[in-house]
């Protein structure tokens, strides 16, 4: 089976390569740089779903022949007890969609207070947080730093990608 990742960040490449194996054994990958048409950090769910969509036509425009397609992102959510990190994922495969959402991560006061306008939130985060971890953070992500490695960005889009995956296969003749 062959499948197009419309992303070519490393931690969206790994945990796709997991859940992929999870589910279908060894199947070929392919990461591929598309754009999400919407903001570097998406802030709501809808969003995220967007974005997740728009990336799968254009991977899908590149690479008309595959047998799935993933689109992932990380957003940021509010409500009234915070600000929150998570990811979606939507996956197509022989026409039918499945989407799924990871864990939320609390992002603290000192973070959320400066998310106005700020692009995107591992820029934000690299220069505001005070850890070691931020080094790393291209792989463990926000959250990973947030968390200390205790839920990483890998962990989030494997949520997610799991979930997706797990819809769809479930659900293959409705």
């Amino acid at each position: 089976m062959k499948f197009i990742l419309s992303s070519t960040n490393k931690a969206k490449a790994e945990a796709t390569k997991q859940a992929l194996n999870k589910f279908f054994g060894e199947v070929e990958l392919l990461c591929v740089d598309v754009d999400s048409g919407v903001s570097k950090t998406p802030e709501t769910d809808d969003e995220g779903i967007v974005g997740c969509k728009n990336r799968i036509n254009n991977a899908r425009s590149l690479h008309p022949d595959a047998d799935g397609y993933i689109g992932l992102e990380g957003i940021i959510t509010r409500n009234s007890s915070g600000t929150f990190i998570c990811g979606w994922c939507v996956i197509e495969m022989n026409g039918k969609i499945g989407m799924g959402c990871s864990a939320k991560v609390q992002i603290p006061e000192f973070i959320s207070n400066k998310i106005t306008g700020f692009g995107e939130l591992s820029t934000l985060v690299k220069t505001t947080y005070p850890s070691d971890l931020v080094s790393e953070i291209d792989l463990i992500g926000t959250n990973g730093i947030i968390t200390n490695k205790g839920y990483t960005r890998v962990d989030e889009f494997i949520d997610a990608l799991s979930t997706a995956i797990g819809y769809l296969s479930n659900n293959k003749n409705y």
